[in-house]
């Protein structure tokens, strides 16, 4: 896996660099002493673990996760624990303190991983397995069968997800909106940190609000076109 170190302190990047030699997975493609520059090589280069300081001058690590769009596993570093609740907002894969140990860093890399190998068998299933079009729900103490036809939007509440069903259901899990993520198929769309749809159910799009049924989802600035060009791949759009 392609690793790439973001840190504005010279000897935190080489500490960092030096475990990644450690970890036969690992290549390092390079490291970044600021945000920015590290935008510009995720924009051009493929990173599959992003190790990203949080507190940097001109764009913290914080504001750049905030501002990327598709941007891949991250693990944050920083000196201050204080930042561990924004991360979890954030969905990174991890969160390491200064100093960090060297078993510390490769339980972080483990997780990652280990997520990675379970992204691929869900986007590429054994050969004869049956592909399911159905998700069983854990909600209200029992579990609950849901169809993904069924499923108009999800939006996040915190550590619970909510789905919303054309039957008119509104099913309250405790699920991170990631994970559910990567149980859907390809006609489900993130459009915002806290909202995916069913590309199957919209009634219409004005700006950045999707309307389906009735129920709205925003469209976030940074994924509308990636989002209307899925779409078009769908063949959805028309010519006006």
């Amino acid at each position: 896996m392609k690793c790439l170190v973001v840190d504005d302190e010279h000897i935190a990047r080489q500490l960092l660099a030096d475990y990644v030699a450690k970890v036969p997975e690992l290549e390092l493609v390079g490291t970044c002493s600021s945000a920015m520059e590290a935008m510009h090589r995720i924009k051009n280069e493929q990173i599959d673990i992003l190790f990203l300081d949080i507190q940097m001058p001109d764009l913290t690590g914080i504001d750049l996760l905030k501002i990327m769009p598709n941007r891949p596993a991250t693990i944050l570093t920083t000196a201050y624990s204080e930042y561990a609740v924004q991360s979890y907002e954030l969905e990174v894969a991890d969160y390491l303190l200064k100093p960090v140990e060297f078993d510390r860093f490769y339980k972080a890399i483990t997780k990652v991983t280990q997520q990675s190998t379970k992204q691929m068998e869900l986007s590429h299933p054994p050969a004869g397995a049956e592909i399911t079009d159905k998700l069983f729900i854990k909600a209200d103490n029992k579990i609950i069968k849901v169809g993904f036809d069924e499923i108009i939007v999800i939006k996040g509440h915190g550590p619970y997800v909510q789905i919303m069903t054309t039957d008119g259901r509104k099913i309250m899990s405790l699920q991170s909106m990631s994970k559910l993520e990567e149980l859907l198929p390809r006609n489900f769309y993130r459009t915002h940190r806290s909202h995916i749809v069913n590309i199957d159910h919209i009634d219409s799009i004005e700006g950045n609000v999707i309307h389906s049924k009735k129920h709205a989802a925003q469209l976030s600035k940074n994924k509308r076109d990636e989002f209307l060009a899925l779409i078009d791949q769908l063949n959805l759009l028309g010519d006006g």
